[in-house]
């Protein structure tokens, strides 16, 4: 399993709060009017993280926090939905990137679609030199039926599921 440590320097990583200005929250991915328009999904599985219970979780940037959304050892499902990519769940976690579009496109009409899926590329860098920072590996993941994965992982569906990205150790 993952420490809690691990996890928690991942999640910040990837999107974490950097800073407050402005009476805003600042993250450590660069975005379209500070708009930030995406958010992370976690996929626990049977000891995953330490102390954490199989599950989906939501992160919650501005406290730092985990919100149980789903009980249980979901790896394998998302790992079908991923179009039977089963390799991917052999990894204690999985992040799942979604993307709010209307949070971007309000300001930036249809470019805001655009901004959103740069940032996401952000993000994912993001958790690739956060994990090879810790000593971990980070894989990602495109192809997926995505009504598969919304049901899957119960979050709202308009939250775009725009990348997958498996994290753990090598072999």
């Amino acid at each position: 399993p993952l420490t809690l440590k691990q996890f928690s320097q991942i999640l910040w990583g990837a999107y974490g709060v950097s800073a407050q200005k402005y009476g805003s929250f600042l993250k450590t991915a660069p975005s379209a009017g500070a708009l930030y328009p995406l958010d992370i999904y976690c996929v626990v599985g049977q000891r995953g993280v330490e102390t954490l219970t199989p599950g989906i979780y939501h992160f919650r940037p501005e406290n730092h926090a985990v919100e149980l959304i789903k009980q249980g050892d979901l790896r394998a499902e998302v790992a079908r939905q991923a179009l039977q990519q089963m390799w991917m769940a052999r990894a204690p976690l999985m992040l799942v990137i979604t993307g709010e579009y209307n949070r971007s496109s309000m300001k930036y009409g249809p470019r805001g679609v655009t901004y959103t899926h740069i940032e996401a590329g952000h993000v994912g860098q993001n958790i690739f030199l956060q994990a090879e920072a810790i000593g971990l590996k980070a894989g990602i993941v495109g192809a997926f039926n995505n009504r598969g994965v919304v049901a899957t992982m119960g979050f709202p569906p308009n939250h775009e599921q725009l990348l997958i990205m498996p994290v753990g150790y090598s072999k």
